[in-house]
C-alpha cells in the first residue's frame, strides 16, 4: 500500500459492485486522489465522518494506484482534475478499463472544456472542489449506486450550453485554422483580415475557451467541438482592444 499516505491507510471493510450493495450492511469504500496533501487529507477525514463511507486511503496519483484499486475492489475513487504527478484523464480511463466495478468521481476547481472528455473517459460525475462536504458524501453514494452526478456548471458543458464558450462563425473559422498550425499572418491571408484583427479573434477565443496557448487550441478541438451560438454575430472589424501578447 505504498501508494497511500500512511495516515489513512487501512483495509476496506467491504467492497463490491453497486448492484450488490446494501448500505444497511456495508460501507462504500473510497480512495481520495488529489495533488495537495492538506486537501486530500482534509477531504478524506470529512468523508470518513459519514458512517456509510470507509476511506481506505489517499494518494497523489502514483502509478501503483490503479493496481491498488484492482486489488482492493474499491468502490469509488475521488480524483482531482488538476493532478500534478499523474494524468487525471488517463487515470479515469485506466480505472474504467481495469476496475469496471469502481466508479470515478472528478473534483474540479472550475468546470471547463475538460468536462466532456472526462465523462467520455469514464467518470461517473464531476463536482466543484468548493462543494459542501454533505453534497460530496451524497454524490459518492449516488455514483456507487449507478447514478451520474454533475454540478450545474459541469452539466452545462456536457449539454453544450455553456454560455461563455459559444463562438461566432468567424471565431470558429479562426479556431480551426489555428489548430492547423497557422500563424497570424497566414490566418489573415486565408480569411482576408488584418493581422491585428486576427490577434483580437485569437485573444477572444482564448478567453472564451479558458485556454492560454495555441497547442491547447489544437487539443481542445481534437477532443470536443466548440458550439456556435446562432444568435451571435461578429463585428465587421473585431476592433475591441486586446492585449497583443495573446497573438
Amino acid at each position: 500500500m505504498s501508494v497511500l499516505d500512511s495516515e489513512l491507510a487501512h483495509r476496506p471493510e467491504s467492497s463490491g459492485a453497486a448492484n450488490s450493495l446494501s448500505l444497511a450492511d456495508a460501507k462504500v469504500s473510497v480512495i481520495v486522489v488529489a495533488a495537495e496533501r492538506l486537501f486530500r487529507l482534509g477531504l478524506a477525514r470529512l468523508l470518513d465522518e459519514d458512517e456509510r463511507l470507509d476511506v481506505i486511503g489517499v494518494s497523489e496519483g502514483q502509478p501503483e494506484l490503479v493496481d491498488l484499486c484492482a486489488a482492493s475492489s474499491v468502490d469509488v475513487v475521488l480524483i482531482d482534475l488538476d493532478l500534478t504527478k499523474a494524468d487525471s484523464m488517463g487515470l479515469v480511463r485506466s480505472i474504467a478499463s481495469r476496475c469496471p466495478a469502481t466508479k470515478s468521481l472528478i473534483l474540479a476547481s472550475q468546470a471547463d472544456w475538460r468536462v466532456r472528455p472526462a465523462m467520455v473517459a469514464g467518470s461517473a460525475g464531476i463536482l466543484l472542489k468548493d462543494t459542501s462536504p454533505e453534497s460530496i458524501r451524497a454524490a459518492v453514494i449516488s455514483v456507487h449506486l449507478g447514478d451520474q452526478v454533475l454540478c450545474n456548471e459541469a452539466a452545462r458543458w456536457v449539454l453544450g450550453e455553456e454560455y461563455s464558450v459559444r463562438l461566432t462563425q468567424r471565431e470558429s473559422d479562426v479556431l480551426r485554422i489555428v489548430a492547423q498550425g497557422a500563424n497570424n499572418a497566414e490566418i489573415a491571408a486565408q480569411l482576408h483580415l488584418g493581422q491585428k484583427t486576427v490577434r483580437n479573434y485569437v485573444s477572444r477565443i482564448y478567453g472564451k475557451l479558458e485556454l492560454s496557448n495555441r497547442s491547447q487550441i489544437a487539443t481542445y478541438l481534437a477532443r470536443t467541438e466548440a458550439p456556435r451560438g446562432p444568435d451571435l454575430e461578429d463585428s465587421a472589424t473585431a476592433s475591441t482592444a486586446m492585449d497583443p501578447k495573446w497573438g
